[in-house]
């Protein structure tokens, strides 16, 4: 594994909104604040970054001004996410253009493809990437996840070297890491079991909850890591009130309210997305100061 870029903690990162407009002065600040605290990598543009609703020019825009704030100091993961195959390979296209560092790529969203069509889309996206891939499965917003084959002959290819496992199939990361390449690797997408994952095969975590807590998250994965298996269960209890507060509603309802509560970005998210209702923004709340965040 020691070849494999993709272990350890990754934000899912938000991106900031203001008047409908990408805010490049508080991503500076989230930008900052994620190398301070230690984090493995950035995740840019993906489900948690409302990266369906940039428009072209806006996801170049904002992958090249992350690269401008960074200067190579964190590892940069574009986040891809299409409908259909062609669409897939020009998003690739255009954001490897860019200096980043990997791709995580998702499985198509409403088209709902056979497991040789999932096959064969990611066969495309793998032969005209020149970076490392991260196959991302979160069956509950495409509709279509992953068989254990699927994801065995798609790890054979070269350039796909990780797994985002968003789905709530715990035992899949035993199966899979009983069979796989050595140096493949697995990351959880769920913060709520990223421990259990690691406890089955898994190397990580791709993290919602980073975005405001990447100390206590990167901790947790680093006492892991070294065998300290209490204290890093101790701080995973300690953060189940806030995994329960912010998905309350679906991401990114939850984590945008946190992060304007903390005043790390504003709310402000894009239709059909709305803003955190009064129950989970009290239950955020009262979980942030518990923790002493708030």
């Amino acid at each position: 594994m020691d070849n494999n870029i993709f272990k350890g903690l990754f934000t899912a990162l938000l991106t900031p909104f203001k008047d409908n407009r990408i805010d490049f002065m508080s991503l500076e600040k989230m930008l900052e604040y994620q190398i301070k605290s230690g984090v493995d990598g950035i995740v840019i543009a993906g489900s948690t970054g409302e990266g369906v609703n940039l428009d072209r020019d806006e996801y170049i825009a904002l992958l090249q001004e992350v690269v401008d704030i960074t200067k190579k100091r964190i590892l940069i993961i574009a986040g891809c996410n299409a409908t259909y195959t062609i669409q897939a390979v020009n998003q690739v296209l255009e954001a490897q253009k860019i200096p980043i560092d990997g791709l995580m790529c998702t499985t198509p969203y409403y088209t709902r493809p056979t497991q040789e069509g999932l096959y064969q889309h990611f066969k495309a996206i793998h032969d005209i990437a020149e970076l490392p891939i991260i196959l991302y499965s979160v069956p509950i917003r495409t509709g279509v996840d992953f068989t254990d084959d699927t994801i065995f002959r798609l790890s054979e290819l070269p350039k796909i070297i990780a797994f985002k496992d968003a789905g709530r199939d715990l035992e899949r990361t035993l199966r899979i890491s009983a069979k796989v390449k050595g140096d493949f690797a697995l990351l959880s997408g769920n913060d709520e079991v990223s421990l259990a994952y690691n406890a089955q095969g898994g190397v990580g975590c791709i993290s919602v909850v980073s975005n405001i807590a990447p100390k206590l998250c990167k901790d947790l994965q680093e006492r892991w890591k070294k065998g300290h298996f209490k204290s890093a269960l101790k701080i995973h209890q300690q953060l189940v009130p806030l995994y329960k507060a912010l998905f309350m509603e679906v991401n990114p309802i939850g984590i945008k309210y946190a992060a304007q509560y903390l005043g790390i970005c504003s709310g402000e998210l894009r239709f059909p997305l709305t803003e955190a209702n009064f129950d989970t923004r009290n239950e955020i709340e009262r979980a942030l100061k518990k923790l002493a965040l708030g």
